[in-house]
């Protein structure tokens, strides 16, 4: 008597007991994915999106231009830049200034900025660009290469090497040299909207073995 009592208790139990199906349980697998499918994305954007928002605080805060400029190109004396921004080329006004010098010649960076473009184009080749004081952004291309360690978001300080002249990009049937453009950033925000300006003139002006003043990085 008593085993039967149990055996019917047993089986209420049973019967009250929740039981997971295969179909429950995956469900419960598909939400566990999309939870960390979504915490990924989030992730990898914040990891994109950082060195766009340093570049953004850098340009909010230093917001004085430098006095002048360095020569990009290591050994290049004043007198040998000539201006040519503006001059007729087959895409339109040339928005910057070519300065000529030996293949592998190091290019330093002209002042203080951030990183926010380090990538192959097939108009530039090896590119970089970098978002200085006072909403300029300063652009360098047909480099040979990049120097090592110029990733996103990080700070590079007046002088310090950032590649080293070539002809890469559409630049291939021309004698080495360096490709240096400034823009005026005329938004405070993403999308950045900008446009170029002369960079002949703070060039001209500049020392070849002129150094820049420090200014704290951004963090």
């Amino acid at each position: 008597m008593h085993d039967e009592e149990a055996i019917v208790r047993s089986v209420k139990r049973e019967r009250t007991v929740p039981r997971t199906t295969g179909t429950e349980r995956g469900a419960q697998r598909t939400r566990m994915l999309l939870r960390v499918s979504v915490l990924g994305v989030g992730v990898a954007n914040g990891v994109l999106l950082l060195p766009y928002a340093r570049a953004l605080w850098w340009q909010h805060v230093y917001r004085t231009p430098p006095a002048r400029w360095l020569i990009p190109v290591a050994g290049v004396p004043v007198e040998s830049v000539s201006p040519s921004f503006g001059a007729p080329r087959s895409m339109g006004p040339h928005e910057g200034i070519d300065v000529a010098a030996a293949d592998g010649t190091p290019v330093v960076a002209a002042a203080d900025g951030v990183v926010i473009g380090n990538r192959q184009t097939m108009i530039g080749g090896h590119v970089l660009w970098l978002m200085g004081t006072g909403g300029r952004l300063y652009y360098y291309a047909h480099m040979r290469e990049l120097a090592p360690r110029m990733t996103m978001g990080r700070f590079v300080a007046a002088g310090e090497q950032i590649g080293s002249v070539g002809n890469s990009g559409n630049a291939s049937t021309t004698l080495p040299h360096l490709h240096f453009a400034t823009y005026l950033v005329t938004s405070r925000f993403y999308p950045m909207r900008y446009h170029p300006i002369d960079p002949y003139p703070l060039l001209a002006a500049a020392a070849p073995n002129a150094t820049s003043g420090r200014i704290a990085p951004p963090p």
